[in-house]
This record gives C-alpha cells, structure tokens and sequence, in this order.
C-alpha cells in the first residue's frame, strides 16, 4: 500500500506523520513548533522526518512530502505566518536539501483542508466546495471545479465592523476572538469553550453576545455563498467541540443573509476528519503528486 509523508506545521504544534492511500494515520510524531526562527525551524521538521521514516515499516520506498501549513504562501514559499511569526521561509527547499528523493507540495492549511473534504471528507461528491476552519485563528480554502484554487490571502485578517471600530475577523471570532469578544460586551471568560457553556446556561448577556457572534460568522459564510456558490461549506475547527450548541443556528443565520439572491442554499456541514484535517491535507497534496 501507498504511504505518504504529511506534515501539519501549525502556529502551536507540528505534526509529521505516514499516512497510507487510504488516508489512514499510519504513525504520528508531534511537537510544539518553533517559533521566530526559519533554521531552528526547519531543522525540527528535517529531523522529526528522518525519525519518522525510521518508523516506516512497508516495502514500498516514500517518495512524496504534502505539506499544510499555517500562513501565506507565495510561489511555494511561506511568505509570513504571523501565527509562527516568521517570514519567507522555503520549507520545499529545507526538505528537498535534506532529502533530494522527495516531491514536495506545500499549501496554505485551509487550502489543504479543502482540499482533503472535498476529495475524500464530508463534501466528497461535489466539485465547487468551500472550507472554513474556526480554531485559535480562522481560514479559509477553495476547491472550484474538483481543483484547489491558491487563495493568496487567509480570510481570518479580513476586516469586519462591530461596536464602531474594526477589527480582523478572527480577532473576535476565533475561538480566541470568542474572549475577546466577550470581554468587549463586559463578560470575562477564558475560552470559547467557557463562553459557549454560559451560553448553554441561559445567561441573557452570554446570549447577546453569542448572537451577534453568529451574525459575524454567518455574515461571511453567506459572502462565500454569494461569492463562488459552492455545493458545499465545510466547518472545521476547535469551536466545533461546541457544534452540538451552535451548528443548526449558524445555518439558519447564513442562510437568512443569502435568502434574497438566486444563489444556491448554503449547504453547510461538518468536517468528518476534524482534528487530523490539516495533517490528512498535507497528505491528500501528497497523493496529488503521485500521478
């Protein structure tokens, strides 16, 4: 069978793993990634591969790397991740002189993420799908016509209006932004997962807050709606831990924006990878290599 090197280098852990053709987790290294150091960072990635390939146990030789990756990419290269706080960073470059045997991709995580849900997840069927992931940051991805399209810009830094003043999207409405959000409409809470609890609790300020929350969020599902009318929007990320709370009324808030347009009902569903979407991402540009 197959198997893949893929590589989830988010802004607070980095995950190098073999996935097989099936898009099964073989065996997986984590680390918490480095930060504000481009050599100090790709020597951890170089060396958690050769740790991992230590680990490989099939006959058939490794030879494609899928990359998903926290930040903006330009011509391959990881312009700046503010989440990793650094820039121009040429990780295909960092990979392929260490181990020249290798074809390397590498994506923007969202972008990868779309990538996984529309070929194999919970869009799988459908040729134009959008993805949003909704954890400490929020990001976007695009697949048009069955074909990831390289977005050149993270949509959680879009600006949006809230009480008179702007703020980046994701900066109030991440899980992150959730407490920042709170703590603008006077209530203190240390998660998204607290916030979302009181929310549970009946608190009427909670409450307010939650639904302007879900004005925010949806106001953007709906724009990628209108945008690219996509068959489906996939949902990902650590808010979904709060899902069971929150789902059906985001997409009825979505869909009342769109309502007046002759554009497709947003069909909004869940991602079935979840927590392994950004490392089965890297692994579906790895397969997309293997042609």
């Amino acid at each position: 069978m197959k198997t893949y090197i893929a590589i989830d280098l988010g802004g607070t852990n980095l995950r190098v793993g073999l996935v097989n053709e099936n898009l099964e987790v073989v065996t997986m290294l984590r680390e918490l990634s480095i930060h504000n150091d481009e050599d100090a960072l790709g020597e951890q990635i170089v060396r958690m591969i050769g740790e991992i390939l230590k680990l490989h146990r099939g006959n058939e030789k490794i030879k494609y790397v899928g990359i998903s990756a926290a930040g903006f990419f330009e011509n391959n290269i990881l312009k700046f991740s503010p989440n990793l706080q650094i820039r121009d960073f040429d990780i295909i470059k960092v990979i392929k002189d260490a181990y020249p045997e290798f074809t390397v991709e590498a994506e923007n995580d969202a972008s990868a993420s779309a990538l996984v849900e529309a070929k194999f997840g919970a869009a799988k069927g459908c040729k134009d799908v959008f993805f949003i992931t909704i954890s400490s940051g929020i990001g976007y991805g695009l697949v048009a016509n069955g074909k990831l399209v390289n977005l050149p810009f993270e949509g959680g830094h879009n600006y949006v209006g809230y009480q008179g003043r702007f703020y980046e999207f994701e900066q109030i409405c991440s899980g992150n932004g959730l407490v920042l959000l709170a703590k603008l409409n006077g209530l203190e809470v240390a998660s998204s997962r607290e916030f979302f609890a009181i929310v549970a609790s009946g608190d009427r300020l909670a409450h307010k807050i939650y639904d302007d929350w879900l004005n925010l969020v949806g106001a953007q599902i709906a724009n990628a709606q209108l945008l690219f009318n996509p068959e489906a929007v996939v949902l990902s990320g650590g808010v979904m831990n709060s899902s069971s709370l929150f789902f059906e009324d985001l997409k009825s808030v979505a869909n009342a924006f769109t309502a007046p347009f002759p554009v497709r009902k947003i069909n909004l569903v869940q991602s079935i990878f979840k927590d392994d979407t950004g490392l089965l991402g890297g692994a579906a540009l790895a397969a997309s290599l293997d042609k």
